[in-house]
């Protein structure tokens, strides 16, 4: 029908109708409906086809979402502005149709903010009735492709900004992000295979042999040895260690495996450089806490056997209490012991047992108890030593007579005869002390010696008391440090009277001056603080073991 009307009345047609839309989609103030009977309008529904009718929400007095007040907000930012000239003339219905987006942003720009919601739903439907009239995009697409122009135009970095600060961005809107890709990671460097030869130390092998028979040059031994350190381990490989070789395809040696340990291995290894280190590979241990209980029928180390103990646990636990119990003498029938015990694992496996941590010995009657320190060191439950110190000299001398001297020229024979100690020269009758805590072995007289007495104080020391004029103690009695055993004479071969001292460590004599010997120093301050609830701990431990054994037997 249109198509009969000439070309000029068509543009009139179309004037009049644009001016009848607006007239109506503008009413006066005195006309609007107030906020609170205005319905929500739902502007998600999609507006491809101008013939289906918009959905509408049920009436809602309520405030309108804030979401839906975004989305208006975006539609009426996303359309291009056109500034408002009431004045201006009306253009032609062919130029309107044109511009259908910019007649709907100033119908916008002529609607309240509270009128917003309604004109532009109604907006757009009309904008789009133009559009399709005018085979133009409708104005819901203009709104979105001007919205992308305007996203694409700011900086990612503003919007991101505006994200931190807890600011709103428009909703439906896409915005570029920019996102920084780490550069690609370097390859992994290719796996190395190399051969492993093992050697099995035999008697009489040297490191020279056992390279020579990897096929390794001496050159490459000495390389390895200047290391120094934890490398010279390697001179003291004994017979049935263990070494691996580990050689390139040019048979270079490019690791060296040295276990001295179920959980430590010495390492020798070739760097990029093409030179050695050493290093010692540990793994990490796993410490559980075990115990051992043992009565003595025959012998202490039958017994310890009988307890489940390694020969090294025996011989510790004799040391322990090697100061005041000889082993060799002191022990007897139905005599007991209890021990705390360390045990390692590494991965769930065996590898080891640690130090005694906690140990008892009950000897003829006697309880003798010990606890281990930080230090390394045994302490009893109070704090005071287990390991007891030497007096440096057991008399009150006037001077020294004759030193310690292993070719020295006796003064009655007159030949070469070692002077195995020390001559205190004093009056007879000073009182000769104990050096230290022990047993007296013996207590005697003999032609050359005179009257003397020998004190056991562990299984390590002896000190031998010579020329005595009177003996105060018998063979078998304990004697503790300071203890009066005798008095100064001239008993025996001698040219006038003195005290002959000597000391032995393992059998061997000692100079008596210059022997280092153990201190004896309990416990105190911060040390002793630490200490003691450790040890009340363990004691703690030691007698609950001792009653659940006893109820079990």
């Amino acid at each position: 029908m249109l198509s009969l009307l000439p070309k000029r009345h068509r543009r009139l047609l179309f004037v009049a109708i644009i001016l009848v839309i607006a007239a109506l989609l503008i009413p006066s103030e005195k006309k609007a409906v107030s906020a609170s009977q205005r319905q929500n309008i739902d502007l998600s529904a999609k507006t491809t086809n101008t013939q289906q009718a918009t959905p509408i929400a049920a009436p809602n007095t309520s405030e309108p979402s804030s979401e839906k007040l975004q989305l208006t907000e975006t539609q009426r930012v996303a359309t291009p502005q056109v500034q408002e000239n009431k004045a201006k003339p009306v253009a032609p219905a062919e130029e309107l149709a044109d511009t259908p987006v910019a007649v709907t942003s100033a119908i916008q720009q002529e609607a309240k903010p509270e009128q917003s919601s309604e004109i532009a739903s109604t907006n757009i439907a009309a904008a789009n009735e133009i559009a399709e009239a005018s085979n133009q995009p409708s104005a819901l697409t203009q709104a979105g492709s001007a919205a992308d122009n305007s996203v694409k135009v700011s900086d990612a970095a503003e919007l991101i900004a505006q994200l931190q600060q807890g600011k709103e961005l428009n909703l439906g809107v896409r915005y570029p992000l920019q996102l920084e890709i780490e550069p690609q990671q370097a390859l992994e460097e290719p796996e190395h295979f190399y051969t492993l030869k093992r050697q099995t130390v035999k008697s009489g092998d040297s490191m020279a042999l056992i390279f020579s028979r990897v096929g390794l040059s001496a050159r490459t031994l000495h390389d390895i040895d200047q290391l120094g350190g934890e490398a010279r381990k390697l001179r003291t490989v004994h017979p049935g260690d263990t070494l691996d070789f580990y050689l390139d395809d040019q048979d270079r040696l490019m690791e060296l495996h040295y276990p001295q340990s179920k959980f430590q291995t010495l390492i020798i290894e070739r760097d990029k450089q093409d030179s050695f280190a050493v290093k010692v590979d540990t793994q990490e241990l796993e410490v559980r806490t075990n115990f051992a209980q043992g009565t003595i029928n025959s012998s202490f180390w039958n017994a310890g056997i009988g307890a489940q103990l390694s020969q090294g646990q025996i011989m510790a636990l004799a040391a322990i209490f090697g100061w005041d119990i000889d082993f060799a003498l002191d022990i007897r029938k139905n005599d007991s012991f209890m021990v705390l015990y360390e045990e390692h694992f590494v991965d769930g496996q065996f590898a080891g047992n640690g130090d005694i941590i906690a140990a008892e010995f009950i000897n003829q009657g006697d309880v003798f108890r010990a606890v281990r320190h930080a230090d390394g060191n045994y302490y009893t439950p109070e704090g005071r030593p287990m390991r007891k110190a030497f007096l440096r000299a057991p008399v009150n001398f006037k001077y020294i007579s004759s030193s310690f001297n292993p070719r020295r020229l006796h003064p009655v024979t007159g030949r070469v005869r070692a002077h195995n100690g020390i001559d205190y020269a004093a009056k007879v009758g000073t009182p000769v002390q104990a050096a230290g805590d022990g047993r007296v072995t013996k207590s005697g007289y003999s032609k050359y010696n005179g009257n003397y007495v020998f004190i056991q104080h562990s299984s390590a020391y002896v000190t031998k008391y010579l020329h005595l004029h009177k003996r105060y103690v018998k063979t078998g009695q304990r004697v503790k440090q300071g203890k009066r055993i005798g008095s100064v004479g001239a008993t025996g071969r001698v040219t006038g009277p003195h005290l002959h001292y000597e000391f032995l460590v393992h059998g061997v004599h000692k100079n008596p001056r210059t022997v280092k010997l153990p201190t004896s120093t309990p416990l105190k301050g911060k040390q002793k603080e630490i200490f003691m609830p450790i040890a009340k701990a363990r004691i703690k431990q030691l007698d609950n073991t001792k009653r659940v054994l006893l109820a079990m037997n």
